[in-house]
């Protein structure tokens, strides 16, 4: 396993991390985390606003927004937004856990716990469970 700085971990003492460096990156990384759920969150209401803008299928007659079902493109921005899903909440996941990853794993080297750093880094590196996140999710959106 490689250490946050590339050299060997598990035990042994190669490791050389600086922590207010580590400090540094990461608060320019959570600059960036915060600009990508600004972007997830204009994404969502472009895709919206684009849906409700696209008119609908209405043969009946009738005039104005409600009136009929969603349009084509509609139809096909919605498939599209559920096809993209998951790839939008991994991605803010994942820089979650790496920050958090790295934080705790530099906390563990200062400590001297270099299995614990390790683990720490490990654990970073697995994917997310997106699956859960949006299961949970939604059963709290509808209020189950």
């Amino acid at each position: 396993m490689r250490g946050l700085h590339g050299l060997v971990g598990v035990g042994v003492t190669g490791w050389d991390i600086d922590p207010a460096g580590v400090g540094s990156v990461l608060s320019r990384v959570q600059e960036a985390e915060h600009g990508l759920h600004e972007g997830i969150a204009l994404y969502g209401m472009g895709v919206e606003a684009a849906a409700l803008c696209v008119g609908t299928l209405d043969f009946s007659g009738a005039v104005g927004r409600g009136s009929g079902q969603a349009g084509l493109v509609a139809v096909a921005l919605s498939e599209f937004m559920q096809g993209t899903e998951t790839d939008v909440v991994f991605m803010p996941l994942r820089t979650s856990n790496s920050i958090n990853g790295a934080v705790e794993a530099t906390n563990c080297y200062q400590r001297g716990a270099l299995e614990q750093a390790s683990d720490a880094q490990r654990q970073a590196g697995l994917a997310p469970d997106v699956a859960a996140v949006l299961e949970a999710a939604r059963k709290k959106g509808s209020g189950k």
